[in-house]
């Protein structure tokens, strides 16, 4: 048999088709790699801020800090704000978030200067890279060589043959939607849309403090440079600062529980529900939308029921997406590059990695469930109340940097091969947070029905003094949480042995209905 044209065939050239070049080429610096890139023009991205994991992969595993300290923005944190129906004065706002600066590396990317770049650094370790191309169609025979038909710029087709076929395409999700092994996830119906803007109010400038000195006083950090989300019952929207002075704003909801404005640009929706809140309305009160740069997803979370099989394997959002809640898509582009590269470099070394393949792939799909359910099954219910959601941000974020974050840093050679929530550690940690997000959910519910949901989002501010580490001390913030769930349920069962009450909290917008088409 005649050998492949090529070692590694990537579809998709942005941020996980370059990264996998890329320490493909610089582990085995003969691989024959090809990157297949249909689009000219690299553009911005949903997926611009990154949490902690991320962080490490782009900086300590690709070796990026210096790059993205100059030419990126230093995250500062997550941040929360919360509200009630009818108030605006942004004093009132339920605050929570961190006092001080954070201490492990996160960015506020430019993703159309991020993927560039880690393209360019691919290539010039000796990725081959065909842009603009096309991968037509491929096939996979018996003996786990590949077939993959390309169309190129120049109006011609061509037929490449490779050990590995790697699909990268994103949301194109180009492998699965072939094999017909794409899944919608049916029990988390969320929908998002998200633009960028110009002039958008500075949450650190001498005007709004002047105004409101209590902002001030409360956070010795900057908030400006920081995630910072804004909830409702059933949606929360982001405000992402980007380097150059553009901001990314944008809503995420469940469509059973909330529905935007069906009428007007994808910027005029956004600012419709941003202006309902009082630090949305300040932000966005002189923001101007970016031309022709917006767009929607009808539904965000979907999977691949296959990731990987000898001879080909999907990695990032081509293997699957969730939720943007927490930031963690580019900690499964890590996640997913790094483990798939180990076993694609042992294999082109002559390793048996049969077992590995199989392991990976039931790996991913018990990661996927358990992820889900822990951390974002029916969230949407207890996003807009701040007491619930500031218990569940507790436990959550300190149980990723108990766990995950912990470990890679101890070392990530073994912890990034491996999906979070893998093996018997990470099933109990998964069971212990499914347990208490299914019971928030109980508690908004009852709170809804008794008129107290939201009960302290105006007036109550929970400011972290200890930061985030993944050590020891991380355990005190998540029994902060405990407590802080207790008393959320005492003051349930109390509202409930009361005669009940009209409805404190109710719909900022009429109930979803279809969602209209962009």
């Amino acid at each position: 048999m005649d050998s492949p044209d090529y070692d590694v065939v990537i579809m998709g050239g942005a941020l996980a088709g370059a990264s996998m070049g890329l320490l493909l080429r610089r582990a085995l610096p003969e691989a024959r790699i090809l990157i297949v890139e249909r689009s000219m023009k690299s553009d911005f991205k949903v997926g611009e801020s990154t949490s902690e994991i991320a962080g490490y992969f782009l900086s300590r595993i690709l070796r990026l800090s210096s790059w993205l300290s100059r030419e990126q923005i230093t995250k500062n944190g997550l941040r929360f704000w919360f509200n009630s129906p009818g108030n605006h004065d942004l004093d009132r706002c339920a605050e929570m978030g961190p006092k001080l600066q954070v201490r492990l590396p996160a960015w506020q990317l430019d993703r159309s200067t991020l993927d560039p770049h880690v393209r360019q650094l691919a290539v010039e370790e000796g990725c081959e890279l065909w842009r603009p191309a096309k991968v037509r169609s491929f096939s996979t025979d018996a003996s786990a060589i590949s077939s993959v038909v390309i169309a190129r710029d120049d109006g011609t087709t061509v037929t490449v043959r490779c050990k590995w076929l790697i699909d990268a395409s994103g949301k194109a999700a180009v492998m699965a939607r072939q094999r017909n092994t794409l899944k919608i996830l049916n029990e988390h119906p969320t929908s998002s849309m998200w633009a960028r803007f110009r002039n958008v109010g500075d949450l650190d400038s001498c005007q709004l403090i002047d105004k409101h000195p209590m902002l001030a006083k409360r956070v010795w950090s900057q908030r400006a440079t920081g995630t910072n989300h804004l909830t409702g019952f059933g949606w929360w929207a982001w405000i992402i600062p980007l380097r150059g002075g553009e901001v990314s704003v944008g809503i995420t909801w469940d469509r059973r529980l909330f529905q935007p404005p069906a009428e007007g640009s994808i910027p005029e929706r956004l600012r419709t529900v941003l202006m309902e809140h009082p630090i949305g309305a300040y932000v966005m009160e002189k923001a101007e939308p970016v031309n022709q740069d917006a767009r929607i997803y009808h539904q965000l979370a979907y999977y691949s029921t296959e990731v990987m099989a000898p001879g080909w394997a999907m990695v990032g959002d081509a293997a699957g997406f969730m939720d943007p809640l927490y930031s963690h898509g580019i900690d499964f582009i890590g996640n997913t590059v790094y483990a798939v590269s180990q076993i694609v470099i042992d294999s082109l070394k002559g390793r048996d990695v049969t077992s590995r393949v199989a392991d990976y792939a039931h790996s991913y799909q018990e990661s996927y469930h358990r992820w889900f359910e822990s951390l974002y099954k029916d969230k949407y219910y207890y996003l807009g109340d701040a007491e619930l959601m500031t218990a569940a941000t507790l436990m959550d974020v300190g149980f990723y940097f108990f766990g995950p974050v912990r470990l890679i840093y101890q070392d990530h050679t073994t912890e990034m091969a491996h999906m979070p929530y893998h093996g018997w550690g990470g099933s109990v940690v998964a069971s212990i947070m499914k347990a208490y997000n299914r019971r928030f959910v109980k508690l908004a519910q009852r709170r809804r029905e008794r008129g107290i949901y939201g009960r302290k989002n105006l007036d109550w501010n929970y400011i972290i003094k200890q930061s985030f580490t993944p050590d020891l001390k991380v355990l005190r913030l998540i029994y902060n949480g405990f407590k802080l769930w207790i008393r959320c349920e005492w003051s349930t069962w109390r509202a409930s042995k009361r005669p009940p009450m009209p409805a404190t909290v109710t719909l900022m917008l009429p109930p979803a209905k279809a969602c209209p088409e962009s």
